[in-house]
């Protein structure tokens, strides 16, 4: 995996260029998201999933890393987000398969200052 904020750096620059292909690639072959309103469990839900977030959360960039652990293969981080329509407080939390990509990931927004 490497160190975690390289990781959550890289995350959110692939997301700011919209390269949902190269994101997807992030992921195992059977790596989930996981939300309160499902499961994308396939490449093609997980880039159907994240082309949506982008379309939600236009002009989409990182603002800062507010938090950020790493344990064995546990991260999770708080950051905060600007898009066209305001600043978002993401929160993730990220599991890891063996070969460093990811198995599990459980996004949620935690806060949202916008229009």
């Amino acid at each position: 995996m490497g160190s975690g904020r390289d990781f959550v750096d890289r995350f959110y620059t692939l997301l700011a260029a919209g390269d949902i292909d190269a994101v997807v690639g992030l992921y195992a072959d059977d790596g989930e998201i996981i939300r309160y309103d499902g499961v994308a469990d396939t490449p093609e839900e997980i880039a159907e999933y994240l082309r949506g977030y982008l379309a939600r959360h236009p002009g989409f960039t990182l603002r800062s890393v507010d938090q950020l652990r790493e344990e064995d293969d546990v991260l999770m981080w708080d950051a905060l987000v600007d898009t066209d329509n305001g600043i978002l407080q993401t929160v993730h939390v990220v599991v890891f398969a063996d070969d460093g990509t990811i198995h599990r990931h459980i996004p949620g927004i935690r806060g949202y200052w916008g229009q």
